[in-house]
């Protein structure tokens, strides 16, 4: 059972952001990042009945890019953001409604190239439960919470290959919950937070 504090995550993250930071420091050099657009996804935490739930969206089946997926609120810089953590916070408020000054940032866990083009960085952020979410139907056809507990039992999760631009490439895909299935980008990312908190053992 997952029994952190808020401020045992931030340190967790923290130090994970150093490790990664020194990890990826080669690679991500200015010529290497110029071929990847500017993103930021935030994955928000929030206890319930006293335990951690991370909330994730399904995004819908009118969008061009990851359709009907599972996924964090986040989406591309625009010209206007601050920063990328703005850009996380916009996001999220645009898509769920969660207003930005109810979020605590806890930490970041990096950079993430995904396919599609994009360098992602990854925000944690707590908001407050319950609340009113105010779901974008342009942009999500529902949001829901998963416990961090389920997410962390590696028996929810395994790899599969799927082929894309000619080549066989692992994809993580968890089990469905509650009718929704996790995988792809957004797995890795939810296995990148399990990782910092030494959950994923």
């Amino acid at each position: 059972m997952v029994k952190l504090t808020s401020k045992e995550i931030s340190d967790a993250l923290s130090a994970y952001q150093i490790q990664q930071n020194k990890r990826y420091a080669e690679i991500l050099t200015s010529e290497y990042l110029k071929n990847y657009r500017q993103a930021a996804v935030i994955i928000p935490l929030l206890k319930k009945d006293g335990h951690w739930h991370v909330l994730l969206t399904l995004r819908s089946q009118e969008l061009v890019e990851h359709r009907g997926q599972v996924a964090f609120p986040g989406g591309a810089r625009e010209a206007d953001d601050e920063n990328l953590q703005w850009t996380a916070l916009r996001e999220m408020h645009e898509e769920v409604g969660v207003k930005p000054y109810d979020v605590r940032i806890l930490g970041r866990l990096g950079d993430m190239p995904v396919i599609t083009g994009y360098m992602v960085r990854l925000f944690v952020g707590e908001i407050p439960w319950p609340y009113s979410l105010k779901v974008n139907s342009d942009e999500v056809e529902s949001a829901f919470i998963v416990p961090l507990d389920w997410l962390a039992d590696p028996v929810h999760h395994t790899v599969k290959y799927r082929t894309y631009a000619g080549r066989e490439i692992p994809v993580i895909y968890f089990d469905q919950y509650d009718g929704y299935q996790l995988w792809g980008a957004s797995a890795e990312m939810t296995l990148a937070l399990l990782s910092a908190l030494n959950l994923n053992d």
